[in-house]
C-alpha cells in the first residue's frame, strides 16, 4: 500500500462517516423529535454537526483499521502458527460479543437491548464475513469477524457508556459502515494485477 493508496482509503473512509452519520441523524431526528448531537432547537445546526461528528467517527474507524493491521502483522510475526492467531480471532470475537450483553444487561439501556445489540451486530458482521469470503478466500472467516466485532465494538466505547440507545446507534452504525468499506477496500488495494501471457513473436511456428 503506498501513500496515495493510503490517502485515497483515508478520505474516502471519514467521508462515508460523515455521510452515514448524517443519514442516520436525520432518521433518529425524524423518529425522535428530542434528539439533539449538541443541545440546541436548530435543527440546521444539529444536522451539520451530525456530518461533522460522522467525518470524525470516520477518522476514528480508520484509526481501528491501522491499529488492527498493525496488530495483526505483529501477531504473525509473533504466533509461528497462523491457526492459532486466527482461532484467537474468534474467539475474541465471540467474547467481545457476550461483553456486550454484560455492559448492557441491567443497564439505562432498553431492556431488549442485552441481547439486540450482540444479535445485530454478529449477524450484520456475518454478512460482511461471508462477502469477504466470496471475494477472497475462506480464510477471511474469522478475521473479518473479529474486525468487524471486536475492534468496531472498542470503536464504538464511548456509545455504551452514555448509556442511551440513541448516542450509541449514532455511534455505531457510522463506525459500523466505516469498518465495512475499510475491510472490503482492503484486498482490492493490495491486490496484484494478473499478469498477461507474453505475446508470440510474429512468425513463430
Amino acid at each position: 500500500m503506498n501513500l496515495r493508496k493510503w490517502m485515497t482509503l483515508f478520505g474516502t473512509t471519514i467521508l462515508i462517516g460523515g455521510l452515514c452519520s448524517l443519514v442516520t441523524g436525520v432518521v433518529m431526528l425524524l423518529c425522535d423529535s428530542s434528539f439533539r448531537v449538541v443541545k440546541t432547537e436548530d435543527w440546521l445546526f444539529n444536522i451539520v454537526m451530525m456530518a461533522l461528528a460522522g467525518l470524525s467517527l470516520g477518522a476514528f474507524a480508520h484509526m481501528g483499521f491501522f491499529a488492527y493491521m498493525m496488530l495483526n502483522y505483529i501477531a504473525r510475526s509473533i504466533i509461528k502458527r497462523p491457526y492459532l492467531w486466527v482461532a484467537l480471532q474468534g474467539f475474541i470475537a465471540a467474547f467481545v460479543l457476550v461483553e456486550i450483553a454484560y455492559w448492557t444487561y441491567g443497564s439505562a439501556f432498553p431492556d431488549a437491548l442485552f441481547w439486540a445489540a450482540p444479535l445485530l451486530l454478529a449477524v450484520a458482521s456475518i454478512v460482511v464475513a461471508w462477502w469477504k469470503v466470496k471475494e477472497t478466500t475462506a480464510g477471511a472467516w474469522l478475521p473479518t469477524l473479529f474486525f468487524m466485532i471486536a475492534v468496531t465494538t472498542i470503536e464504538a466505547v464511548p456509545g455504551f457508556r452514555t448509556e442511551k440507545w440513541t448516542s450509541l446507534l449514532f455511534t455505531l452504525v457510522p463506525l459500523f459502515v466505516c469498518n465495512s468499506f475499510q475491510i472490503m477496500r482492503l484486498h482490492h488495494i493490495l491486490g496484484k494485477p494478473k499478469s498477461k501471457p507474453a505475446p508470440v513473436a510474429a512468425g513463430a511456428n
